[in-house]
């Protein structure tokens, strides 16, 4: 089974082309990926779209949507520091102040698959970060996730492997 892990740029792609009162089957689907806990992000993309003022920062507050976002627990906070030490850029120095969900999200992804490794026998999930950064630039999350074998859609991809028909 597909567990998305999505970044700020994907939700606000999500807000920017498909908007909630013009195509309300799309977020009511995505609302259930995440009431069935396949749909996830960290807490810092929460920070990062509680820095707007618009209609997704109110969207993420609804009870139901708002237990997407996973706190950070010490093996995450122990693989930030891997994922820093070894791609800096990531760590976004220009802007120390920002909330930078970047790192947290690959972190989420390896812990989670590190985890389930560990613990499931026989058929695991696929953990797939969601996000609109291009593969084209260097410091961005598709490259880190190419590298350590993290796949990496955008989230019309996400739509098309749920099978999703409007």
């Amino acid at each position: 089974m597909n567990i998305y892990i999505i970044d700020t740029s994907s939700l606000i792609e999500m807000k920017e082309r498909y908007p909630k009162n013009n195509f309300p089957t799309l977020w009511n689907k995505v609302a259930r990926l995440i009431q069935d806990q396949r749909l996830i992000t960290h807490i810092e993309v929460k920070k990062e779209i509680e820095k707007g003022d618009d209609e997704l920062k109110e969207w993420i507050k609804k009870e139901n949507i708002k237990r997407m976002f996973i706190k950070p627990d010490k093996n995450q906070i122990e693989k930030v520091q891997e994922i820093l030490k070894k791609y800096p850029f990531l760590a976004k120095a220009d802007k120390p102040e920002e909330p930078n969900a970047d790192p947290w999200l690959i972190a989420l992804a390896i812990v989670k698959k590190e985890k389930e490794i560990r613990l499931v026998i026989g058929k695991r999930n696929n953990y797939i970060i969601v996000t609109e950064e291009s593969s084209r630039k260097i410091h961005r999350i598709p490259r880190v996730c190419k590298e350590i074998g993290i796949e990496c859609i955008k989230f019309i991809e996400l739509v098309k492997r749920e099978g999703w028909v409007f």
